[in-house]
């Protein structure tokens, strides 16, 4: 994982906490993948740590930083099925193939995909 630098994303996945972690670049890597095979980002939201409340100032781009934004569960299946359509058309390196395969394998809950948080 050298070539692809520090670490610098913890995803915390909804109902259990728990987490998969990797470098800026490779989160890079796996949503790039996933949107070149069709996944069209719903958008993140952000919970307002004073009120509780949905932050309405946030920007629901934002899958980059990470700033404990939460990607909804429909959103992360669409993400799931589009690096999946990837591994199928795709001949990635070895190492990219077990970040996929990893990922894939985290964000889903017994078939169930809760969605996760990016810290």
């Amino acid at each position: 994982m050298e070539k692809y630098g520090k670490m610098g994303y913890n995803l915390s996945r909804m109902d259990d906490g728990l987490e998969w972690t990797c470098s800026q670049s490779l989160w890079s890597f796996v949503l790039e993948s996933a949107k070149e095979k069709g996944w069209q980002p719903m958008g993140t939201f952000k919970i307002d740590d004073d009120s509780g409340d949905e932050d309405p100032a946030w920007d629901g781009r934002d899958y980059h930083s990470n700033d404990g934004q939460g990607v909804q569960g429909e959103d992360s299946e669409n993400l799931a099925k589009a690096l999946e359509k990837y591994l199928e058309e795709e001949s990635p390196e070895e190492i990219e193939r077990k970040i996929i395969l990893s990922f894939l394998e985290w964000v889903s809950l017994e078939g169930d995909f809760p969605g996760f948080e990016i810290y």
